[in-house]
Parts: structure tokens; sequence; C-alpha cells
């Protein structure tokens, strides 16, 4: 392993082992400069493309979608996004510092900071998508940020998010989404990293109501 692959593990493990929201900002606050350079060219996660490629997919009309990227750390799920032609996307994150490395790409309609773990206002509610990817993972985002963010889905809109296995099983979102308006359309097991293990949910469901 060399010294890149071995700091790009080593802030990940860092930011899986977030106790709180203060030490969220703390953490990415370190992280921001060379998130993208760690997650995505040297550790080359793929859970980002595949949630976005997941909803393109489900979305009958993607010019006429607005779509809400939780978690949205730099904006890599709406690069993917605008690939497929996505264009009134808005970004909600708990980092500023986040937040400013996605400004800066001209991605988003609308960023906004907030903690989704905390009910949240948006001023373009209710969204007819909303995409989530490296947000439900240890340290972040659990149960309750999903309950909140389906508060803000239109009725038939579409949830796609990608849910780590440890806060799939300890959250019980089997019986959570039992208890949700909303029909299943897909939920299949992938690996996020080239040659992992199968270790997230990539979910897609419809809200019915």
């Amino acid at each position: 392993m060399n010294g890149d692959s071995e700091k790009a593990r080593r802030n990940l493990r860092r930011a899986r082992a977030i106790t709180g929201s203060d030490d969220a900002r703390s953490v990415y606050a370190e992280w921001a400069i060379s998130y993208d350079r760690d997650v995505f060219s040297t550790l080359k996660v793929t859970g980002t493309d595949t949630i976005a490629d997941l909803l393109c997919e489900h979305t009958a009309d993607i010019p006429g979608a607005r779509v809400l990227d939780a978690g949205c750390g730099t904006g890599a799920v709406a690069a993917r996004l605008k690939i497929h032609g996505f264009d009134q996307i808005d970004g909600v994150d708990l980092s500023p510092d986040m937040l400013k490395i996605a400004r800066s790409k001209a991605l988003y309609r609308t960023l906004i900071e907030a903690d989704l773990n905390r009910s949240f206002d948006l001023p373009h509610s209710p969204y007819t998508a909303i995409v989530s990817a490296g947000t439900f993972t240890t340290g972040h985002v659990g149960a309750a940020g999903f309950q909140n963010l389906f508060a803000h889905l239109a009725a038939n809109g579409l949830m796609a998010c990608v849910i780590a296995n440890p806060v799939w099983a300890r959250d019980q979102f089997d019986a959570l989404i039992d208890t949700l308006p909303a029909e299943v359309l897909s939920n299949q097991v992938k690996a996020t990293i080239p040659d992992g293990e199968p270790d997230a949910h990539m979910l897609v469901l419809r809200r019915s109501r």
C-alpha cells in the first residue's frame, strides 16, 4: 500500500469514527481540500456514481426533476447527475468547508448548511427526487436523518440512498421502510470500492403519498 492510499484510508477511518456534529465539522474542515483526490482518485469509490445512475434509471422526467443532494459534500453526486441531464439540483451538508468546494464547481442551484440528523427547512421543498451518497455511514447520519429527508420528498417522488451495512442493521432500516408510505423500487447490496466486499445498500424507493 503506497503512502497516498494509506493517507486516504486513514482519513476515511477518521471520518467513520466521527462522534457528533462538532467533530464532523472539524474532520471535514481538515479533509475538504484533499477529499476528492482521496475518495475518488486514490480509493476509487464507486458508490456515488452507482446511486446517481440508479436514480437516473428510475426517473421518467430528468429535465423536470427537482433534486436534493443530501450530504452533498464536494459535489460528486451532482457532477454525475449533470452528465445524465439533471439540472435543478440543490445541496445540503453539515460542513461549510465541503460546501465551499461544492460551490466553486457551480453545480447547484442552492447550497444549504444543515445537520441532517435534526429537523431543517429547505426553501425549495418538496423535491421530486432526493439522492444521498457517503452520508448514511458510521459516524454520520442514521434513521432519524432518513426520516427528516423523507419529509421533504413530494408524493410520487424518488429517494435514492447509499446506506452502509452497519447503519442499515443498527437502525433496522428494513422495519423503518415498512412504516413509510413508499414502494421499494430497488435494494441492491454492492461494494462501494472496486474489488471490495459488498458493504452498502443501494436503495431506491418511491413515495406513494
